[in-house]
């Protein structure tokens, strides 16, 4: 297998791939392959955050993308990362595949200087990776009317990295 930035020419192939994977979701508005497109368009895409991950014979068979998501504070804005959408073609499932392109875009996000990612899953999968829900900081889903929801989640990339950040982040 071998992950690399996704490229112009790869997103019909990518597109495909999304749809097919959501497909199977038991959790899917089933326009995820069209918000990536949209993330695509915005300033928020980070192009170097957005990678496949290729089989042996060239096809993609996975996807993920980081891109910049903003925590309104009370008197600042702080932009970190949004984790999503992240897929493995059925096929592939349970092969490590999802779990290697997360270690590979965190630490790319790292060494530019990134310092946190969030997204909004399903906590038992994603603890296993170091993720925890975000009101531990103080930073809560603007859906979150308990402020206790545990699928809005974050991990930092490094010790301390949201010291002082807690407010409202939208992940959309």
């Amino acid at each position: 297998m071998n992950i690399r930035q996704e490229r112009p020419s790869d997103y019909d192939e990518v597109y495909q791939l999304v749809k097919t994977s959501f497909a199977t979701a038991w959790h899917c508005d089933g326009d995820e392959q069209d918000y990536l497109n949209d993330i695509r368009k915005r300033l928020a895409f980070v192009p170097e955050l957005s990678l496949v991950a290729e089989n042996t014979d060239g096809a993609i068979i996975g996807q993920i993308i980081l891109h910049k998501t903003d925590i309104v504070m009370q008197h600042d804005i702080h932009t970190e990362l949004l984790l999503g959408p992240i897929c493995v073609h059925p096929d592939y499932f349970r092969r490590g595949i999802a779990r290697a392109m997360i270690e590979k875009a965190l630490a790319i996000a790292k060494t530019m200087g990134f310092s946190a990612v969030f997204l909004c899953g399903e906590p038992e999968i994603y603890e296993k990776m170091g993720f925890i829900p975000t009101h531990s900081y103080g930073i809560f889903h603007k859906n979150d009317e308990t402020k206790t929801v545990a699928w809005s989640m974050v991990k930092e990339l490094y010790h301390g990295a949201l010291d002082g950040v807690n407010g409202i982040i939208s992940t959309v």
